[in-house]
Protein backbone atom coordinates (compact mmCIF):
# COMPACT_ATOMS: atom_id res chain seq x y z
CA UNK A 1 0.00 0.00 0.00
CA UNK A 2 1.40 3.34 -0.76
CA UNK A 3 1.72 6.11 1.58
CA UNK A 4 -0.85 8.86 0.94
CA UNK A 5 0.98 11.77 -0.76
CA UNK A 6 2.27 15.30 0.66
CA UNK A 7 0.24 18.22 0.37
CA UNK A 8 2.40 21.05 2.64
CA UNK A 9 6.00 20.77 3.41
CA UNK A 10 7.54 22.41 6.16
CA UNK A 11 9.94 24.97 5.86
CA UNK A 12 13.81 24.65 7.21
CA UNK A 13 15.88 26.71 8.91
CA UNK A 14 19.20 27.24 7.57
CA UNK A 15 22.14 28.64 9.42
CA UNK A 16 24.50 31.47 8.35
CA UNK A 17 28.10 31.84 9.67
CA UNK A 18 29.63 35.31 9.10
CA UNK A 19 33.58 36.38 9.20
CA UNK A 20 35.13 39.37 9.47
CA UNK A 21 32.01 41.04 10.72
CA UNK A 22 32.05 44.16 13.56
CA UNK A 23 29.73 43.06 16.25
CA UNK A 24 27.15 45.67 14.99
CA UNK A 25 27.34 44.22 11.90
CA UNK A 26 26.09 40.44 12.64
CA UNK A 27 23.59 42.34 15.01
CA UNK A 28 22.39 44.02 12.37
CA UNK A 29 22.56 41.07 9.72
CA UNK A 30 20.71 38.87 12.48
CA UNK A 31 17.86 41.07 12.37
CA UNK A 32 17.48 41.51 8.56
CA UNK A 33 18.00 37.73 7.59
CA UNK A 34 15.32 36.96 10.74
CA UNK A 35 12.17 38.41 8.67
CA UNK A 36 9.77 36.12 7.67
CA UNK A 37 9.93 34.77 4.19
CA UNK A 38 6.60 32.62 3.37
CA UNK A 39 7.37 30.10 1.51
CA UNK A 40 11.01 30.12 1.85
CA UNK A 41 13.40 29.31 3.76
CA UNK A 42 14.29 30.78 6.95
CA UNK A 43 17.80 31.59 8.10
CA UNK A 44 19.68 32.38 11.50
CA UNK A 45 22.78 33.46 12.75
CA UNK A 46 25.14 30.35 14.15
CA UNK A 47 28.01 29.49 14.53
CA UNK A 48 30.92 29.62 11.80
CA UNK A 49 31.79 26.09 11.35
CA UNK A 50 27.91 25.03 11.71
CA UNK A 51 26.72 26.80 9.27
CA UNK A 52 24.90 26.20 5.76
CA UNK A 53 26.43 29.23 3.75
CA UNK A 54 28.98 31.54 4.51
CA UNK A 55 29.50 36.06 4.79
CA UNK A 56 32.74 37.28 4.49
CA UNK A 57 34.02 40.73 4.39
CA UNK A 58 35.06 41.40 1.77
CA UNK A 59 36.99 44.57 2.52
CA UNK A 60 38.98 42.45 5.05
CA UNK A 61 40.24 39.57 2.60
CA UNK A 62 44.16 39.50 1.23
CA UNK A 63 45.33 37.39 -1.06
CA UNK A 64 47.96 34.86 -0.15
CA UNK A 65 51.01 33.99 -2.20
CA UNK A 66 49.59 30.47 -2.54
CA UNK A 67 45.94 31.98 -4.40
CA UNK A 68 44.08 31.09 -0.95
CA UNK A 69 42.06 34.00 0.86
CA UNK A 70 43.35 35.59 4.17
CA UNK A 71 40.02 36.67 5.97
CA UNK A 72 41.00 39.42 8.99
CA UNK A 73 38.96 39.22 12.29
CA UNK A 74 35.93 41.35 13.16
CA UNK A 75 35.07 40.86 16.41
CA UNK A 76 37.96 40.23 19.42
CA UNK A 77 36.94 36.49 19.70
CA UNK A 78 37.70 35.91 16.18
CA UNK A 79 40.75 34.94 14.68
CA UNK A 80 42.27 35.45 11.14
CA UNK A 81 40.74 32.81 9.09
CA UNK A 82 42.67 31.04 5.74
CA UNK A 83 40.26 30.36 2.95
CA UNK A 84 40.73 27.61 0.68
CA UNK A 85 37.84 28.06 -1.81
CA UNK A 86 38.50 25.02 -3.76
CA UNK A 87 37.95 22.97 -0.51
CA UNK A 88 34.65 25.23 0.87
CA UNK A 89 31.74 23.29 0.51
CA UNK A 90 29.40 26.06 1.19
CA UNK A 91 28.03 28.78 -0.34
CA UNK A 92 29.70 31.43 -0.21
CA UNK A 93 28.95 35.68 -0.59
CA UNK A 94 31.55 38.37 -0.25
CA UNK A 95 29.92 41.81 0.95
CA UNK A 96 31.45 44.67 -0.86
CA UNK A 97 34.10 46.52 -1.49
CA UNK A 98 36.77 43.95 -2.21
CA UNK A 99 40.04 43.92 -0.41
CA UNK A 100 41.84 42.75 -3.03
CA UNK A 101 41.25 42.79 -7.05
CA UNK A 102 43.02 39.90 -7.15
CA UNK A 103 40.84 37.37 -6.84
CA UNK A 104 37.02 37.21 -8.46
CA UNK A 105 34.51 36.65 -6.41
CA UNK A 106 31.52 34.51 -7.87
CA UNK A 107 28.72 35.86 -4.97
CA UNK A 108 29.15 39.75 -3.79
CA UNK A 109 26.43 42.19 -1.82
CA UNK A 110 26.45 45.24 -0.91
CA UNK A 111 25.89 44.91 3.16
CA UNK A 112 24.12 48.14 3.48
CA UNK A 113 21.41 47.19 0.88
CA UNK A 114 18.42 45.39 2.50
CA UNK A 115 17.39 44.31 -0.60
CA UNK A 116 20.74 42.83 -1.69
CA UNK A 117 20.81 40.82 1.42
CA UNK A 118 17.77 39.20 0.39
CA UNK A 119 18.90 38.57 -3.27
CA UNK A 120 21.65 36.93 -2.19
CA UNK A 121 19.77 34.79 0.49
CA UNK A 122 17.82 33.73 -2.39
CA UNK A 123 20.58 33.05 -4.75
CA UNK A 124 21.74 30.52 -1.70
CA UNK A 125 18.34 29.18 -1.47
CA UNK A 126 18.67 27.85 -5.18
CA UNK A 127 22.38 26.86 -4.42
CA UNK A 128 21.19 24.68 -1.10
CA UNK A 129 18.23 23.29 -3.55
CA UNK A 130 19.56 19.74 -3.40
CA UNK A 131 19.89 19.94 0.30
CA UNK A 132 16.58 21.42 1.12
CA UNK A 133 14.91 18.62 -1.50
CA UNK A 134 16.78 15.88 0.73
CA UNK A 135 15.76 17.83 3.91
CA UNK A 136 12.10 17.49 3.17
CA UNK A 137 12.46 13.76 1.76
CA UNK A 138 13.72 13.22 5.05
CA UNK A 139 10.95 14.65 7.18
CA UNK A 140 8.61 12.41 4.99
CA UNK A 141 10.52 9.16 5.59
CA UNK A 142 10.28 10.62 9.88
CA UNK A 143 6.56 10.87 9.19
CA UNK A 144 5.99 7.14 7.73
CA UNK A 145 8.58 5.54 10.10
CA UNK A 146 8.88 1.95 10.53
CA UNK A 147 5.40 1.21 7.88
CA UNK A 148 8.83 1.69 5.32
CA UNK A 149 11.26 -0.95 7.06
CA UNK A 150 12.60 -3.47 5.03
CA UNK A 151 10.92 -1.75 1.83
CA UNK A 152 11.98 0.07 -1.39
CA UNK A 153 10.26 2.92 -2.67
CA UNK A 154 10.54 4.44 -5.86
CA UNK A 155 9.36 8.20 -5.06
CA UNK A 156 7.25 9.60 -8.20
CA UNK A 157 5.92 12.62 -9.62
CA UNK A 158 3.81 11.67 -12.38
CA UNK A 159 6.50 10.09 -14.97
CA UNK A 160 9.27 11.66 -13.00
CA UNK A 161 11.50 9.62 -10.71
CA UNK A 162 12.40 11.84 -8.01
CA UNK A 163 13.87 9.00 -5.42
CA UNK A 164 14.84 5.70 -4.82
CA UNK A 165 14.70 4.77 -1.38
CA UNK A 166 15.93 1.13 0.08
CA UNK A 167 15.41 0.41 3.37
CA UNK A 168 16.09 -3.27 2.83
CA UNK A 169 19.74 -2.54 2.57
CA UNK A 170 20.23 1.14 3.58
CA UNK A 171 20.67 2.81 0.34
CA UNK A 172 19.52 5.82 -1.79
CA UNK A 173 19.51 8.02 -4.73
CA UNK A 174 18.05 11.35 -5.44
CA UNK A 175 17.53 13.49 -8.89
CA UNK A 176 19.90 15.54 -8.16
CA UNK A 177 17.68 18.58 -9.85
CA UNK A 178 14.60 17.69 -7.67
CA UNK A 179 13.06 20.87 -5.64
CA UNK A 180 11.04 19.94 -2.50
CA UNK A 181 8.09 21.57 -4.29
CA UNK A 182 7.84 18.36 -6.20
CA UNK A 183 6.99 16.26 -3.50
CA UNK A 184 3.93 18.16 -3.21
CA UNK A 185 1.39 15.37 -4.50
CA UNK A 186 4.21 12.88 -5.22
CA UNK A 187 3.62 9.04 -4.30
CA UNK A 188 5.31 6.39 -3.06
CA UNK A 189 5.29 3.18 -4.93
CA UNK A 190 6.10 0.22 -3.50
CA UNK A 191 8.31 -2.02 -5.94
CA UNK A 192 9.86 -5.71 -5.69
CA UNK A 193 12.76 -6.57 -3.49
CA UNK A 194 14.65 -6.55 -6.61
CA UNK A 195 14.26 -3.35 -8.02
CA UNK A 196 17.17 -1.75 -5.66
CA UNK A 197 18.94 -0.46 -8.64
CA UNK A 198 20.41 3.19 -8.20
CA UNK A 199 20.07 5.37 -11.28
CA UNK A 200 23.47 6.33 -11.97
CA UNK A 201 22.84 9.58 -12.58
CA UNK A 202 21.17 10.34 -9.40
CA UNK A 203 23.12 11.84 -6.16
CA UNK A 204 24.02 8.78 -3.75
CA UNK A 205 23.22 9.04 0.16
CA UNK A 206 21.13 6.84 2.85
CA UNK A 207 18.07 7.38 4.32
CA UNK A 208 20.27 7.81 7.78
CA UNK A 209 21.53 11.40 5.85
CA UNK A 210 18.21 12.14 4.45
CA UNK A 211 16.70 12.40 8.21
CA UNK A 212 20.08 13.96 9.14
CA UNK A 213 20.18 16.48 7.01
CA UNK A 214 15.70 16.95 8.69
CA UNK A 215 16.82 17.05 11.86
CA UNK A 216 19.65 19.80 11.81
CA UNK A 217 17.11 22.00 9.61
CA UNK A 218 14.02 21.62 11.65
CA UNK A 219 12.75 23.70 14.45
CA UNK A 220 10.36 21.00 15.71
CA UNK A 221 11.85 18.77 18.95
CA UNK A 222 12.33 15.17 16.94
CA UNK A 223 14.26 13.42 20.16
CA UNK A 224 11.57 10.53 21.63
CA UNK A 225 10.70 10.97 24.73
CA UNK A 226 12.11 8.13 26.40
CA UNK A 227 15.47 9.92 25.27
CA UNK A 228 14.78 12.58 27.92
CA UNK A 229 13.98 9.63 30.76
CA UNK A 230 16.13 6.32 29.82
CA UNK A 231 19.85 5.95 29.78
CA UNK A 232 21.69 6.08 26.91
CA UNK A 233 24.18 4.19 25.26
CA UNK A 234 27.08 4.38 21.99
CA UNK A 235 25.68 2.00 19.69
CA UNK A 236 28.17 2.58 16.59
CA UNK A 237 29.51 5.87 14.65
CA UNK A 238 26.76 7.64 12.79
CA UNK A 239 25.77 6.10 9.57
CA UNK A 240 26.50 10.11 7.92
CA UNK A 241 30.30 11.48 6.93
CA UNK A 242 32.03 12.55 10.05
CA UNK A 243 32.08 16.35 8.73
CA UNK A 244 28.33 16.30 9.21
CA UNK A 245 29.26 16.38 13.09
CA UNK A 246 29.29 19.50 14.64
CA UNK A 247 31.43 19.66 17.89
CA UNK A 248 28.50 19.45 20.47
CA UNK A 249 28.34 16.27 18.39
CA UNK A 250 30.83 14.56 19.08
CA UNK A 251 31.54 15.63 22.52
CA UNK A 252 28.24 14.02 23.51
CA UNK A 253 29.32 10.88 21.20
CA UNK A 254 32.92 11.05 23.04
CA UNK A 255 31.03 11.27 26.54
CA UNK A 256 28.74 7.85 25.58
CA UNK A 257 31.65 6.15 24.34
CA UNK A 258 32.87 6.18 28.08
CA UNK A 259 29.78 5.81 29.81
CA UNK A 260 26.53 5.39 29.36
CA UNK A 261 23.92 8.11 30.87
CA UNK A 262 20.78 10.11 30.90
CA UNK A 263 19.52 12.99 29.45
CA UNK A 264 20.43 15.32 32.59
CA UNK A 265 23.55 13.29 33.38
CA UNK A 266 24.85 14.14 29.46
CA UNK A 267 24.06 18.14 29.75
CA UNK A 268 26.22 18.08 33.05
CA UNK A 269 28.73 16.09 31.85
CA UNK A 270 29.42 17.04 28.40
CA UNK A 271 27.85 20.97 29.24
CA UNK A 272 26.43 21.23 25.94
CA UNK A 273 23.06 23.80 26.11
CA UNK A 274 20.16 21.29 26.62
CA UNK A 275 18.50 22.17 23.41
CA UNK A 276 21.65 21.74 21.26
CA UNK A 277 21.84 18.39 23.31
CA UNK A 278 18.36 17.47 22.21
CA UNK A 279 19.26 18.18 18.53
CA UNK A 280 22.56 16.14 18.61
CA UNK A 281 20.72 13.28 20.38
CA UNK A 282 17.92 13.38 18.02
CA UNK A 283 20.20 13.17 14.73
CA UNK A 284 22.37 10.39 16.35
CA UNK A 285 19.08 8.67 17.03
CA UNK A 286 18.11 8.58 13.59
CA UNK A 287 21.58 7.75 12.41
CA UNK A 288 21.55 4.88 14.40
CA UNK A 289 24.48 6.13 16.82
CA UNK A 290 22.29 5.53 20.20
CA UNK A 291 20.04 3.70 21.94
CA UNK A 292 18.23 3.06 25.00
CA UNK A 293 17.89 -0.62 24.83
CA UNK A 294 20.87 -2.07 26.29
CA UNK A 295 21.57 -5.37 24.23
CA UNK A 296 21.73 -2.75 21.53
CA UNK A 297 24.23 -0.79 22.68
CA UNK A 298 28.36 -1.27 21.62
CA UNK A 299 29.32 -4.17 23.63
CA UNK A 300 32.57 -2.75 25.09
CA UNK A 301 33.39 0.85 25.50
CA UNK A 302 37.10 1.24 26.20
CA UNK A 303 39.55 3.89 25.32
CA UNK A 304 40.94 3.85 22.08
CA UNK A 305 44.37 5.04 20.73
CA UNK A 306 44.45 7.71 18.11
CA UNK A 307 46.67 10.31 16.58
CA UNK A 308 45.89 14.18 17.90
CA UNK A 309 44.87 16.41 15.58
CA UNK A 310 47.28 19.10 15.97
CA UNK A 311 45.85 22.36 16.40
CA UNK A 312 46.43 25.48 14.49
CA UNK A 313 48.49 28.65 15.25
CA UNK A 314 46.80 30.48 18.24
CA UNK A 315 46.04 33.55 15.53
CA UNK A 316 45.12 31.41 12.18
CA UNK A 317 42.47 29.10 11.69
CA UNK A 318 42.06 27.54 8.45
CA UNK A 319 38.95 26.87 6.49
CA UNK A 320 39.00 23.43 6.43
CA UNK A 321 39.51 22.83 10.34
CA UNK A 322 36.69 23.98 12.76
CA UNK A 323 37.73 25.19 16.16
CA UNK A 324 35.80 23.70 19.16
CA UNK A 325 34.04 26.69 21.58
CA UNK A 326 33.23 24.09 24.19
CA UNK A 327 35.42 23.47 27.52
CA UNK A 328 38.19 20.48 26.87
CA UNK A 329 37.23 17.20 27.05
CA UNK A 330 38.93 15.19 30.08
CA UNK A 331 42.36 12.80 28.96
CA UNK A 332 40.56 10.34 30.25
CA UNK A 333 37.45 10.40 27.53
CA UNK A 334 37.68 9.34 24.12
CA UNK A 335 35.73 8.72 21.14
CA UNK A 336 36.20 5.69 18.14
CA UNK A 337 39.49 6.83 16.63
CA UNK A 338 37.22 7.94 13.31
CA UNK A 339 35.37 10.46 15.10
CA UNK A 340 38.34 12.39 15.91
CA UNK A 341 39.73 12.87 12.31
CA UNK A 342 36.91 15.08 11.23
CA UNK A 343 38.71 17.65 9.12
CA UNK A 344 35.12 19.22 8.10
CA UNK A 345 35.69 19.77 4.33
CA UNK A 346 32.65 17.96 3.91
CA UNK A 347 29.73 19.61 5.14
CA UNK A 348 26.62 18.84 3.19
CA UNK A 349 25.93 17.15 -0.33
Amino acid sequence: MNPSPVSTLEQPTLGLGMVGFSPEQRTTFASLIAHPRPGLPSWRLVSFWDADAWWVNGSRVSVLPDGNLRVTAGRPQERTLTLRLEEVHRPVAFSTPLGSSDFEAVCTFDPGSESAIHRVLLQFDRWLQPMLFKAALGALIIERGTTLRGSIYHVMRQATLLAVLDFRHGHAAVLPTASPLDLIGAHWDRRPPGAHDLPESFALCTPAQLVWTHARHTTRDLLPARYRTELIYYRHEPRVPMGWLRDSTLRVLSTLFTAPGDFRGLHERTEVPERALAEDLACLYYAGAVTTTPFKAAATVQALPCEPVSAPPVDEVDSTMGRSTLPPIDAERTAPARLYQNPRSETFS
